[in-house]
């Protein structure tokens, strides 16, 4: 038997009302290029449905159940699905400009390509959700469930995050820098090659945040709560973490050059291979520190607690240790030229048989003829 043709108007006509529209989505019908902008479908019932450029706009699916529906290049400009349940629905190449999904349902929901600029996620429910290059410009996410959720490589622009708690959420390659995050929380948060150059985050909360290759460049975290952070690669250039909560932060190849760490608490962080040039640590806790083979050149370190703290193969030319505890800090093989370490006698100095060992290259055989 020949199924019924949609685009044939004498085999099928598109729904007149939520009613119909539920019972052919129920009889597994997929909808395609129909119009149902400005109607009345609330709490409509379209789990599993499949709609193809079908044009929602200015509707109203105030509580409509659309779990683990497929909408694929649907308009929903102005629409209100407030309430409404997208549990794992797929959104794909859809555009929600000005719409209304506050306290929806939209856990593990898959969202690709969509254009959803000024979009009311107040409140809503977007644990284990993913956004895939997706324009979020001035987007509200006041009392969200950030959870587990992902935005990749999105759209931002002005988006309201303040006050909002995210855990464990993913930011990759996002820009920042205009979006209004004062006051939210982030925890275990995945920043990597995010832009937040010239942020102003004093005092906010960040433990568990992986930073890795992420722009900081001026960015005032003064006072944060950064412990366990991930800074790997990151440009932290004339950062200012003054007071900072930074215990077991990673910097290892960091640009540091001209950060403010002044009273910073820095126990046990690493920075192998960073760039701390010319970097106020002055009354920082960097006890335990391991800093090998990093450039510390006329850094500052005035009244630092560098207890056994390792500079092994570190630059620290031209760098002041003025009052700084140093009590078993290692000094091997540091380049010190000009350096002011008023302190050394309770150092670690450079370990011959270990320089000797580094140093050693395998001779190589001459050819033979």
């Amino acid at each position: 038997m020949t199924s019924l043709r949609m685009d044939d108007p004498t085999q099928w006509r598109p729904p007149a009302d939520a009613d119909e529209l539920a019972r052919q989505v129920h009889e597994g019908r997929e909808l395609r290029k129909i119009d149902l902008s400005q109607r009345d479908l609330r709490g409509v019932k379209l789990g599993g449905a499949i709609f193809h450029e079908v044009d929602f706009s200015g509707s109203t699916l105030d509580g409509a159940d659309l779990r683990e529906a497929c909408l694929t290049e649907c308009r929903l400009d102005g629409a209100s699905l407030v309430g409404a349940n997208l549990h794992q629905a797929v959104l794909s190449q859809c555009s929600l400009v000005g719409a209304s999904l506050r306290g929806a349902t939209l856990t593990g929901a898959k969202v690709h390509e969509l254009v959803a600029t000024e979009i009311d996620l107040g409140d809503a429910d977007l644990r284990v959700s993913s956004f895939v290059k997706c324009r979020l410009d001035r987007a509200r996410l006041g009392g969200a469930k950030l959870v587990r959720c992902a935005f990749l490589e999105c759209e931002l622009a002005g988006a309201d995050l303040r006050s909002c708690r995210l855990d464990s959420v993913t930011l990759l390659a996002t820009d920042l820098r205009t979006t209004l995050i004062e006051g939210a929380e982030l925890e275990r948060c995945t920043l990597i090659k995010a832009t937040l150059s010239g942020m102003r985050l004093a005092g906010m909360r960040f433990p568990f945040t992986q930073f890795t290759d992420a722009a900081l460049e001026g960015c005032d975290l003064s006072g944060a709560d950064l412990r366990n952070c991930n800074f790997k690669g990151a440009k932290l250039a004339k950062l200012k973490a003054g007071r900072a909560r930074l215990t077991n932060a990673l910097f290892v190849e960091a640009d540091l050059r001209g950060a403010d760490l002044q009273g910073a608490e820095l126990t046990q962080a690493i920075f192998v291979d960073a760039q701390l040039e010319r970097a106020q640590c002055a009354g920082a806790t960097m006890y335990q520190c391991i800093l090998h083979r990093a450039n510390c050149r006329e850094a500052t370190f005035r009244g630092a607690d560098l207890v056994y703290a390792d500079f092994s193969q570190a630059i620290v030319a031209g760098a002041d240790f003025t009052g700084a505890s140093m009590f078993r800090a290692n000094l091997h093989a540091v380049a010190d030229e000009g350096a002011k370490i008023p302190n050394r006698a309770v150092t670690l100095g450079t370990d011959p048989e270990l320089a000797a060992a580094q140093g050693w290259r395998p001779t190589m055989p001459p050819p033979k003829e």
